[in-house]
């Protein structure tokens, strides 16, 4: 046990006379945070609009000028010719162009609902569909305020029986996307910190000479693994600590579950992602070759976690291949705790399959570090 803990000791002094390494442990990521915080989102704002109205009556007017004061879509242009409808779309001027057809008050009086068409540039297949569910949305309620505004058609709409939806929505009542995001974040800087940190502690020691030096000491080498994993354990805890204070005086995020059950879920992580590294450490050679390995892994990690992409929405055979990543359980612990306080009668299932990957890492780490070392 004093071995290990000389061991502790020895790690965290050399990362205290290394300036660079507690900036890329404590400063980054909490740029990283902002940065990220800010740029990843699902939310679409300001898409820029071109309005063609070739009725040009009261209710039309009435109709598209409800699209004037919203944060969501920017008019660029209105009443343009209908042969240079398409240079908008090709030359990317605007993102939608929306035709109100000729008779559009006609065929609102007479009860009959008139259709507008819409041109959408769909390179980014996600954002065209959130941006027309919001046009959907807007256009579906100011046609219904039009309509009400005839006396005739508002008798007929009173006495009819319409169905009424009025969503409750849970956890994120106004669907802003940064309240999803940002936790998210929070786990893939701990899985990107914890992997590097850890992938090129080996390398290094082997670099400087030192680790021949520990080579002939009496230290085991599952003592030396130990002693090398928890300082960077410490300081993941500890950054985990400093992402979740970023993301409360940032963005507003705060958390809803216990603090210490989502301590308690990192630090089972944090054991198999820098399982993981020292892994990666005992088959590299150099740091850059570490670099790249860890790089390389992280990179699939992150696409299979579910955090860019919903799992439920990949392939199936892709969707078997994340259950062999941590991430997705990480990062569905991180969320659930954070956005709905979920306590561990909810989060079992993610913590022990947690708990399993670590436990396999863990001695494949241990069984590789030996015949490095022994």
């Amino acid at each position: 046990m004093k071995r290990i803990l000389y061991l502790v000791q020895k790690e965290f002094r050399q990362i205290r006379r290394d300036p660079p390494m507690l900036g890329v442990i404590f400063i980054m990521p909490v740029i990283q945070i902002v940065l990220l915080g800010y740029a990843v989102t699902t939310d679409i704002l300001h898409t820029r609009i071109v309005i063609v109205d070739r009725d040009n009556s009261q209710y039309s007017r009435e109709y598209t000028a409800r699209f004037d004061h919203t944060v969501y879509f920017d008019v660029v242009e209105q009443d343009p010719e209908i042969t240079t409808l398409t240079d908008y779309l090709d030359r990317g001027l605007a993102g939608i162009v929306m035709v109100i057809p000729r008779d559009f008050q006609r065929d609102v009086v007479l009860g009959a609902w008139p259709k507008v068409q819409l041109l959408v540039d769909a390179l980014d297949g996600n954002s065209a569909g959130i941006a027309i569910g919001y046009l959907a949305q807007m256009a579906a309620q100011a046609q219904l305020e039009i309509v009400r505004t005839e006396p005739a058609l508002a008798r007929e709409l009173a006495s009819a029986h319409v169905v009424s939806v009025e969503p409750r929505m849970w956890y994120n009542p106004n669907l802003e996307s940064r309240f999803y995001m940002v936790p998210g974040i929070v786990a893939l800087l701990l899985t990107m910190v914890s992997l590097f940190l850890a992938s090129m502690g080996i390398v290094r020691e082997k670099e400087v000479g030192t680790l021949e030096q520990l080579m002939v000491t009496p230290i085991h080498p599952l003592e030396m693994m130990i002693g090398k994993t928890i300082p960077f354990a410490i300081l993941g805890l500890i950054e985990v600590s400093v992402g979740i204070l970023a993301a409360w005086v940032i963005f507003g995020i705060g958390l809803e579950g216990s603090f210490f059950l989502l301590l308690g879920f990192s630090l089972v992580y944090l054991f198999t992602t820098l399982s993981f590294g020292i892994l990666i450490s005992t088959v590299s050679h150099t740091q850059q070759q570490a670099m790249f390995t860890a790089w390389f892994f992280s990179v699939f990690m992150i696409l299979l976690s579910g955090f860019f992409v919903p799992i439920a929405n990949m392939p199936d055979g892709i969707q078997y291949l994340t259950y062999v990543n941590p991430l997705r359980y990480f990062i569905t612990i991180v969320r659930e705790i954070y956005m709905k306080g979920s306590g561990i009668q909810h989060l079992w299932k993610e913590g022990l399959a947690l708990a399993a990957y670590g436990l396999v890492m863990i001695v494949l780490a241990s069984s590789r570090f030996r015949k490095r070392v022994g």
